[in-house]
């Protein structure tokens, strides 16, 4: 019974297995007929070929990649943390659309020439922006908001960030009671703010706890682009440049100013569809500013 259990072999294939000492019933056949054949015993026999050892990059190809070595530490270190987690723990969508910003820039330059000698500087469009969100973020509370372990939390106050260039490298002074003050108040907040981030000489309370954010890239001539959430926060704005350009308006063609609005958000805590109509809201004071007197 023992023989009719031992698989068909060539007689060599016999000797070398033997030889070797290596049971037939473990080796599968490659002969006709799945007949073990002296290959198939002499495969079992050698041992893998070692995988070749790393060799060093040759000298030129060392020297075309040298550089600077600068140590992750410090602003740096917790800009990689942070934008590593949101991109790891949000599921982020980017809606983009574009504006007529042509009342923007006019209330804008009302603003600086009513008011730039009486402040001692002029009123930015920054300044507009986070009345703008802070007054959509009131009438949106949905996308004011946080996750909390396995609950959403809906805010109640309205704290606008706003990411500044600074030598240390990225940093987000936060106006808070955003939606209670005056452009004209959260003008003179937001400068305080900025010259103390770029002096090194904002505390922690006043680069965090953030319920929004606002990304302008548009004086670098960017057009668009896809913001990273500043978490814990639901939604991050991100603008571009504002450019002129021909446009149909009031039935003819004109050169109206215009303006892309990116809003990235975290689909977990917001849908698409209220996060499009706050962005519509938000593209709709863009548009008519002087709806923020209402």
């Amino acid at each position: 019974a023992a023989a009719e259990l031992e698989p068909r072999a060539t007689p060599l294939a016999r000797k070398v297995a033997e030889e070797a000492g290596v049971p037939l019933a473990g080796v599968a056949g490659s002969g006709p007929g799945g007949r073990v054949v002296r290959a198939d015993v002499e495969q079992m026999v050698q041992p893998a070929a070692p995988a070749p050892a790393m060799q060093a990059p040759p000298a030129a190809a060392r020297a075309a990649v040298a550089g600077q070595t600068v140590p992750l530490a410090g602003v740096r270190a917790r800009i990689a943390e942070r934008m590593s987690r949101s991109a790891q723990e949000t599921a982020r969508v980017t809606l983009t659309t574009e504006v007529d910003a042509t009342r923007l820039v006019e209330a804008r330059t009302q603003l600086k020439e009513a008011l730039s000698d009486t402040l001692g500087f002029a009123i930015g469009y920054n300044d507009l922006l986070i009345a703008i969100c802070a007054r959509a973020l009131r009438e949106h509370p949905n996308v004011n908001c946080r996750l909390e372990g396995d609950q959403i939390r809906l805010l109640d106050e309205v704290h606008i960030g706003l990411a500044v260039d600074t030598d240390r490298g990225l940093l987000v002074p936060v106006v808070r009671n955003a939606d209670r003050l005056r452009v004209v108040e959260i003008a003179q907040r937001l400068r305080e703010l900025v010259a103390r981030a770029r002096e090194g000489k904002a505390g922690p309370d006043e680069l965090t706890g953030g319920t929004f954010t606002i990304t302008n890239l548009g004086m670098y001539g960017v057009d668009a682009f896809t913001p990273i959430i500043n978490l814990p926060e639901c939604a991050i704005l991100g603008v571009g440049r504002i450019r002129p350009e021909p446009a149909v308006f009031g039935g003819q063609i004109a050169i109206r100013q215009r303006l892309w609005l990116s809003l990235t958000f975290d689909h977990r805590l917001v849908d698409g569809a209220p996060a499009a109509r706050f962005l519509q809201r938000i593209a709709a004071l863009v548009e008519e500013p002087y709806l923020l007197l209402a």
